[in-house]
């Protein structure tokens, strides 16, 4: 399990999670997150005192990467998975490997995702990519604009365009009718450009939504509609 310190390591007590191999630790935030030995992704929000077991709870977890609110992990023998909502859900992220190999060690570095795998060498992959933002243009836009989803109505995926004209922190966010937020797909810098998000609504229910871009500069929001 996870032992605690409050003392630089002079005195260490044994938390909640006590009966599980735990192979990885990463801390983003106020959120600690447990990679276990067939036991998926652990994750506690009060210093380790409780833990919860979150939606990847079948794989042994070998290896944990956090980069603002997208959690990369490592599994035996089913690649990456990535999730955008503290655990919640995962989705895989596997394309271009094959097999998909057992992820010992994960990176985040200069634009890309590192894998290191048990015995087939390191691997990479662009970390806009991964994260599902596509910069779909190499010239300058003269203005922020946020565009309509396509499609919309949508069933269960549609893509959202925007132009930046500088680098700029940004932040792109799903909203349900209530003005509720139910997921971030974007939240980093990016450099100037076009670019487009894929939102995969499939664990959602029928209904409108609001999605909104904001930069230091601008801000705006649009309505779309999911009906399965």
């Amino acid at each position: 399990g996870v032992y605690r310190s409050n003392s630089n390591g002079i005195s260490w007590t044994q938390t909640e999670l006590n009966n599980k191999t735990v192979y990885s630790l990463a801390i983003s935030g106020n959120y600690i997150f447990a990679g276990t030995s067939g036991n998926g992704v652990y994750l506690s929000t009060n210093n380790g005192i409780n833990w919860t077991q979150t939606a990847l709870n079948n794989q042994s977890v070998y290896s944990l990467a956090i980069s603002g609110n997208y959690i990369f992990a490592g599994t035996s023998g089913s690649g990456v998975y990535l999730s955008t909502n503290n655990g919640t859900s995962w989705i895989q992220k596997n394309q271009g490997f094959y097999p998909n190999p057992s992820i010992s060690s994960l990176l985040i570095a200069n634009n890309f995702i590192f894998a290191g795998t048990y015995r087939n060498s390191v691997w990479r992959r662009s970390y806009q990519e991964i994260i599902g933002i596509k910069n779909i243009s190499t010239e300058i836009p003269s203005r922020f604009e946020l565009y309509q989803n396509y499609p919309n109505p949508f069933n269960p995926t549609t893509k959202i365009k925007f132009d930046l004209p500088k680098s700029d922190f940004i932040t792109l966010k799903i909203y349900d009718a209530l003005g509720r937020e139910v997921e971030t797909l974007v939240n980093k810098t990016l450099p100037s450009g076009s670019y487009e998000v894929e939102w995969n609504a499939s664990k959602y229910s029928s209904g409108v939504y609001f999605y909104r871009l904001q930069a230091d500069e601008f801000m705006d929001t649009k309505r779309m509609l999911l009906i399965k």
